[in-house]
């Protein structure tokens, strides 16, 4: 495979279920070693274009291209899968579970157990180790289901949800793991829809609505093509929205900063205004202005200002 190709191309695929269009004409592709955040609320067609990437379900229209050749059954052992809907054998151990899914991955047990006692001690189990499943809480359920996906030592990485049921000092552990997988080489495409995490993690990002990809492209790049026009304003002036402000859409204002007379707001100027406006009107008032400042959107204000009829 060229290693400048991605290694993952989708072309116009759709799929339906009867009546309903659960995925429609989405194209993106991943390029090698990076982080793909594929977002969106539940029930936006995630988990149906994730089961056409593992073959699992079979595109009506469109073609999926896997390490630079059209997705086969022999490429599914280099790809490492943690589905939404989970499931382990509760009455097994750690161990024994984790080295049959290594197993089934092509490893031979011996190879199976190594990677799996590697990966217990990289996320803090290896206490767990000889544990049965059913005795773990489910944040630790969750990061045996998490290491099951990378015995087999895959290309890509697919996790639909993967923060799910995790408490915060583990979310931070996830979020470590990742950008070491990252920095490994791995490719990963994270399903989420929680978006302050992707914004975070992810490279570039696809944000699906209603089985439609709506927007794409890097978070730096989605975040400046938007124009949502947000300002911070530190001033001695009582900014509020009305005829005194007509550039004004909508403000918030924290409390008084010291014991002077500035606060800092929050502008929402109104469509088509320049902040310099803004800066204008300050002057003619003689306000004091110690700071004036853009406010990129964040991912979540860019997917509602894209699904907005």
């Amino acid at each position: 495979m060229d290693s400048k190709a991605p290694i993952l191309r989708v072309e116009a695929v759709s799929k339906a279920f009867g009546s309903v269009q659960a995925v429609d004409s989405v194209s993106l592709q991943v390029e090698s070693g990076e982080v793909f955040g594929l977002l969106g609320p539940n029930g936006a067609g995630k988990s149906t274009l994730l089961r056409m990437l593992l073959d699992i379900y079979r595109p009506d229209l469109g073609s999926i291209e896997l390490f630079g050749h059209r997705l086969s059954r022999r490429d599914l052992d280099s790809i490492g899968y943690l589905p939404e809907t989970r499931g382990l054998y509760l009455r097994r151990s750690v161990i024994q579970v984790l080295c049959y899914l290594g197993e089934l991955k092509g490893l031979s047990k011996t190879e199976a157990i190594e990677s799996a006692d590697y990966w217990l001690e990289a996320l803090g189990m290896t206490a767990s180790r000889d544990s049965k499943i059913k005795t773990l809480s489910k944040g630790n359920q969750q990061k045996i289901q998490l290491i099951s996906t990378l015995l087999a030592r895959p290309r890509l990485l697919i996790w639909d949800e993967p923060f799910s049921g995790l408490d915060p000092l583990n979310v931070v552990l996830l979020r470590d793991l990742i950008g070491r997988l990252k920095s490994g080489g791995i490719s990963m495409i994270l399903s989420t829809h929680l978006m302050a995490q992707a914004q975070a993690l992810c490279d570039r990002v696809g944000l699906l609505h209603a089985g439609r990809l709506v927007r794409h492209g890097s978070v730096a790049q989605l975040r400046g093509e938007l124009g949502v026009n947000v300002v911070q304003v530190q001033t001695d002036a009582a900014l509020a929205h009305g005829e005194l402000w007509p550039m004004i859409a909508e403000v918030q204002a924290s409390a008084p900063i010291g014991t002077g007379k500035e606060r800092l707001y929050t502008v929402h100027l109104t469509d088509g205004a320049d902040p310099n406006a803004l800066l204008q009107a300050l002057a003619e008032r003689s306000a004091r202005v110690s700071l004036l400042r853009p406010v990129k959107p964040s991912l979540e204000e860019i997917f509602l200002h894209a699904v907005q009829p």
